[in-house]
């Protein structure tokens, strides 16, 4: 069963591809920069619809990416998580629709957060990629549909020293 619709599947490949290719060319070795000790690893879960103009003030410094890249009039932040994690460990977070998210940072280089993400979705990851953030950045992913309309992820990686 596919969970998520053409456009936002679409989408999904297209932003993937992108960071998948930016990750292969920052030559990703797997180790952090000394001077940096670890990340703050942020996740939102966001549901989108076009039922009203609604648009969380808590997503303000997002607004542009989201009207750049869905087509949606509403966007509600439902969860909202953020974890310190060293290199190469695991943050996990639990999203909306029973589904869990599992970021590991492996680098900083050249200013930019280098993480493996996965959404996992019952006992099989349904994403499994590498992204490659600037530092402080946020990374945004359309999912699957839900009840009261669609799920769009944000990842955001902050180095601290």
């Amino acid at each position: 069963m596919n969970v998520f619709g053409p456009a936002l599947l679409g989408t999904l490949v297209a932003i993937i591809g992108l960071s998948s290719a930016a990750a292969a060319e920052e030559n990703i070795a797997g180790l952090a920069s000394p001077a940096i000790n670890a990340v703050e690893v942020r996740i939102g879960a966001v549901i989108a619809s076009n039922s009203g103009k609604e648009f969380d003030a808590r997503l303000a410094s997002l607004h542009r990416q989201f009207d750049v890249l869905f087509p949606y009039s509403s966007y509600r932040l439902v969860k909202e998580d953020k974890q310190k994690v060293p290199w190469g460990g695991k943050a996990g977070f639990d999203i909306p629709g029973g589904r869990y998210v599992l970021v590991v940072p492996r680098e900083f280089k050249n200013d930019r957060v280098s993480m493996k993400v996965m959404v996992i979705e019952g006992a099989r990851p349904i994403i499994d990629t590498v992204l490659s953030l600037r530092d402080h950045a946020t990374f945004l992913i359309g999912g699957p549909r839900q009840p009261d309309g669609v799920l769009i992820l944000s990842i955001g990686a902050d180095t601290l020293h």
